[in-house]
């Protein structure tokens, strides 16, 4: 398969099935909104010392993030993208910039998913409109 580094690919940890382009459709076409991409460090217990020196306990460095902003999504995509990361751990393939160069990543979901909800039919909710859809993936 040839990857494209302005994409995203997932499947379940340690599953061998291919990787399925992420995260939905929109009038057919597979599309993947505009991210934000982020590596940062990860502290134990650091603090500030009364001199206003900050001290750190680095334990980990470059955990990646991965932040998503979908402004307009109908019902069944924001279902589709419920299916697809229900799994607890995700692999997640991507051109991550800290290394140049395209990675397989241990991930999970954010648990938090954010967005404001439009009622069109309320007896199919495949059917409603949902906005601002905010969610993300965080490293192992």
């Amino acid at each position: 398969m040839n990857y494209e580094y302005d994409k995203l690919y997932i499947r379940p940890w340690g599953s061998s099935e291919p990787y399925q382009e992420f995260p939905y459709e929109i009038g057919g076409v597979n599309t993947l909104p505009e991210h934000d991409a982020s590596a940062n460090d990860v502290d134990l217990d650091a603090y500030t010392n009364t001199a206003g020196y900050t001290i750190r306990n680095r334990v980990r460095h470059d955990v990646a993030t991965l932040e998503f902003d979908v402004p307009t999504m109908m019902g069944d995509e924001l279902h589709s993208l419920f299916d697809m990361t229900t799994d607890v751990w995700l692999d997640c393939y991507f051109f991550y910039e800290p290394e140049w160069r395209f990675v397989s990543k241990k991930m999970y979901r954010n648990a938090t998913v954010k967005y404001h909800k439009y009622y069109i039919d309320k007896g199919n909710p495949d059917n409603n409109i949902y906005q601002n859809v905010n969610f993300g993936f965080v490293e192992e």
